[in-house]
């Protein structure tokens, strides 16, 4: 099947030209803050963010590197690959032409990010299992419940098409904050300390630009930095305390209300995956 997906970590500042050519582009931001500077806009590579080239199209990624790595994992899929994927009630390629961008940011829910994040963690190590039973139908199953949980999230998410202004500049450095400190207390207040901005604006830019308040932001990111604390096996009595919760209980509710399952289930689930 014509399809790759391939790992990029940046440690360090960067500048990198994409470009799709006869492919889908889909890139899953894994961890990490950057932009994608097109034609036509300039995108958000933020993450939990979702970013989508149709064919023809491209983008210079761009990474500071100045508050820890980026990730991203790209997914190219040929139009013959979509069409492979596709069935008698779902052309999955018209599907990505009905909806109306060229290049696009969004921003899944947080269920649909763990799936697709999984998934395309999948795709990774599917090469080396080749040989294994039912190696074909497997690939094909990843591959196209990746393509249509993507679909999803553009159906659903609100897109972030807007050429950037000053304030999304300065958004920008406020996103890279926070991922810089979330293990410490994070207030509207240090923001405006540290940016020289009223709060007030802060909170409007933010709300307008992303749809969610500075807080719900900052405790979906101390939720991520949290899954990936138990996917690398860190004990869950010690995943909130490196993640800025306050407490267990606190994060406790937390992360049962985002995701629908408790930690220990989580960390169940993951080592699953892992056998599986």
């Amino acid at each position: 099947m014509n399809y790759t997906a391939t790992r990029y970590v940046f440690n360090e500042s960067a500048v990198r030209e994409y470009f799709s050519g006869a492919y889908y582009d889909l890139f899953l931001v894994m961890r990490g803050n950057g932009i994608f500077r097109c034609p036509d806009a300039v995108l958000p590579a933020q993450q939990q963010n979702l970013i989508i080239f149709k064919p023809g199209r491209g983008g210079r990624l761009e990474y500071p590197g100045a508050y820890g790595p980026l990730e991203l994992i790209r997914v190219q899929l040929s139009p013959e690959a979509l069409a492979l994927l596709s069935d008698a009630d779902t052309d999955l390629e018209k599907s990505f032409n009905v909806v109306p961008f060229h290049q696009v940011a969004v921003r899944p829910d947080s269920q649909i990010y763990m799936l697709l994040k999984n998934l395309a963690r999948k795709m990774i190590v599917l090469p080396q299992e080749k040989t294994q039973f039912g190696a074909a139908v497997f690939e094909h199953g990843i591959l196209q419940m990746f393509v249509v949980l993507a679909l999803r999230a553009c159906i659903h998410a609100e897109f972030h098409t807007a050429a950037v202004s000053r304030h999304h500049l300065m958004l920008d450095e406020v996103f890279l904050f926070i991922q810089a400190h979330l293990t410490e207390e994070l207030t509207l207040e240090r923001l405006e300390k540290e940016f020289f901005v009223s709060r007030e604006h802060i909170a409007r830019e933010f709300k307008r630009q992303t749809g969610q308040t500075v807080h719900r932001y900052i405790v979906k990111a101390r939720l991520d930095r949290c899954c990936t604390l138990i996917e690398q096996g860190l004990p869950i009595t010690e995943v909130y305390k490196t993640s800025g919760f306050g407490g267990y209980n606190h994060f406790f509710r937390a992360f049962k209300k985002e995701y629908g399952m408790t930690p220990k289930a989580y960390f169940s689930t993951t080592r699953q995956d892992a056998r599986g």
